[in-house]
């Protein structure tokens, strides 16, 4: 194992965690949201007084004051972007990902073949300085089907444009996407790209160590 490798995978790790915790965090606050109940009894517990929350907002105390920093919403708008909320974590949690994945492949370049990769994706130029076929590792087009998503969401709202299309028409890859889809992520879909993007990089890690210790020779 690379000591890239045990960089990523701590990375992975972490996002995996917050990933899992904010939602966690997000979906309680949604629970009380939705539970007269709850709200009296978180109420009870923080100021002492039993009241039911018919509006939100966000506040901090600086000096002794109170400051309103985000407005108040009805509570039945809040609930109304519960998914809005969720879909928004599971798509920056992939992105992160596949963030800290291409930060990996970078540091195999710069590190093992004093390449430095400032395009903002490293996947290609690995390829072509490695000589390791990304495509034909353990979930590789998986993996490159995540890359794409994660373009798309980053710049284009998450939403399937031509130009990705074509760039997986041009790796032969399958998919159900057509122009206009817009990319819908879950808990089961970060669940599996964690597992999938581990087991892609140490399965890719086992033919860097060997190319590393064949330059240590």
């Amino acid at each position: 194992m690379t000591e890239e490798l045990k960089t990523f995978s701590n990375e992975l790790d972490s996002a995996f965690f917050r990933y899992a915790h904010i939602t966690g965090a997000l979906e309680l606050y949604m629970v009380v949201l939705e539970n007269t109940n709850l709200q009296r009894a978180f109420s009870k517990i923080i100021s002492g007084s039993d009241t039911e929350w018919k509006q939100i907002h966000r506040f901090m105390v600086i000096d002794c004051q109170t400051i309103t920093w985000y407005p108040e919403l009805p509570v039945t708008t809040i609930l109304a972007h519960k998914n809005a909320l969720l879909g928004y974590l599971y798509g920056a949690t992939l992105s992160r990902m596949i963030g800290d994945l291409d930060f990996y492949l970078s540091s195999v370049l710069k590190s093992h073949f004093v390449y430095a990769e400032n395009s903002g994706t490293s996947w290609n130029q690995f390829i072509k300085k490695t000589k390791i076929d990304l495509h034909k590792k353990k979930h590789g087009s998986f993996v490159y089907t995540l890359l794409q998503e994660r373009h798309e969401i980053e710049h284009n709202k998450a939403q399937i444009d031509r130009g990705f299309l074509e760039r997986m028409a041009k790796r032969s890859i399958q998919h159900t996407y057509k122009a206009g889809d817009a990319i819908q992520k879950s808990h089961v879909d970060v669940l599996l790209a964690h597992q999938v993007i581990r087991e892609f990089a140490n399965d890719m890690d086992e033919d860097i160590s060997k190319i590393a210790g064949q330059h240590l020779v």
